[in-house]
């Protein structure tokens, strides 16, 4: 098996990324390959295509994306399909997490057996074909080092890797193990409290008396931060305006908002967005200090 290394062009070095489209109407296939130094991120743009990775055969369809990581090793083939292939150094992942303080990203990626894979749901895939056009047009300057940071942030955030974030005690009831994964599921949109409820099939007391006393903190404050972390999601995300978030997260009162999430996060709305957005994993992460003596 060939082994394919990371090696650095006058592209890459301005951009931080490879990339590159595959087209055909004929059978086409490319060898069992490993990656050292590299991932790749393999977007099926129409028709389907076999993606044999690490020994696994998968059909991979139109809309969907492959993260293959540094030392996995994949084959493809298949006739009538198009894809674009993304290439990144390794540590782009580890300076993703650093800056985010999304802490458990990149063992999310990099843990399982199986290269991580999703769905670009169908309302999104026009804006996602458009900003993978926007990285095919910018691959060889400097600008499209900022667009690929804001585009693997909002694939790994959004799609590959969402951030959880929340291990659940032993000894929860089945109901309310359910009741608190569908919260979870709803992240995007986190319902109000009173929708949980009646999720739950229990009344509004007992709910709460037995969700404090496994989860340690009441019903409310849970949805709480997941609005914030939701919000803190769209922040580096997104250019959307702070007021627009807010609504989009939950908040129905701005302000109320902005005290929580500087008490959460312990740093304004705006500050987080300077602080962990796009611009932010652009810079190489620091290097670790150096052990006392």
């Amino acid at each position: 098996m060939n082994i394919s290394e990371w090696i650095d062009n006058p592209r890459s070095l301005k951009s931080g990324y490879s990339i590159h489209t595959i087209t055909t109407n004929k059978g086409w296939s490319f060898h069992e390959h490993g990656h050292r130094g590299f991932h790749e991120l393999v977007c099926c743009l129409s028709g389907t295509f076999k993606n044999i990775a690490n020994g696994r055969e998968t059909i991979q369809a139109s809309g969907e994306i492959v993260l293959i990581r540094d030392r996995d090793c994949h084959a493809l083939s298949g006739q009538g399909f198009s894809y674009v292939n993304l290439m990144f150094q390794t540590d782009w992942i580890g300076r993703l997490e650093h800056y985010t303080q999304f802490i458990g990203t990149a063992d999310a990626l990099m843990t399982p057996a199986d290269p991580p894979r999703a769905a670009i749901p169908p309302q999104q895939q026009a804006q996602y074909r458009a900003d993978l056009d926007a990285l095919l047009a910018n691959a060889d300057n400097i600008g499209g080092r900022r667009l690929f940071a804001a585009f693997l942030l909002g694939t790994v955030i959004q799609h590959l890797a969402p951030p959880t974030g929340r291990e659940l005690p032993a000894g929860l009831p089945d109901w309310l193990r359910s009741s608190i994964a569908w919260m979870d599921e709803h992240r995007h949109t986190p319902p109000p409290l009173k929708e949980v409820v009646a999720h739950s099939g229990r009344c509004h007391e007992h709910f709460t008396r037995e969700f404090t006393r496994h989860m340690g903190l009441t019903p409310s404050l849970y949805l709480t931060n997941l609005r914030i972390d939701r919000a803190a999601e769209m922040l580096i995300t997104s250019n959307n305006k702070i007021t627009d978030i807010c609504g989009k997260a939950g908040f129905e009162n701005e302000s109320y908002f902005y005290r929580v999430f500087s008490q959460r996060k312990r740093m304004t709305p705006q500050a987080y967005r300077r602080a962990f957005g796009p611009r932010s994993i652009q810079r190489p992460k620091p290097a670790a200090p150096p052990a006392p003596i």
